[in-house]
């Protein structure tokens, strides 16, 4: 049994994969997602152009710029 390790990425662009490995309830994923997936697929992604490699942060919500 060895450590899978996981990387964070973000979606560029929308694409429909495996479920299962993407850790999402079906295979549609639309750009903007962050997902938090195996370190083989991850790369696999951003190879194909994809996705990136996510900034720490970026999963957080967009804060207003104002308020009213």
């Amino acid at each position: 049994h060895y450590q899978v390790n996981k990387m964070q990425i973000k979606v560029l662009w929308g694409f429909e994969g495996d479920p299962e490995k993407l850790k999402i309830e079906n295979g549609r994923v639309l750009a903007g997602t962050v997902l938090d997936i195996d370190d083989e697929l991850a790369h696999a992604l951003i190879g194909k152009g994809l996705a990136e490699q996510a900034k720490p942060g970026s999963n957080k919500a967009a804060k207003p710029t104002e308020t009213k």
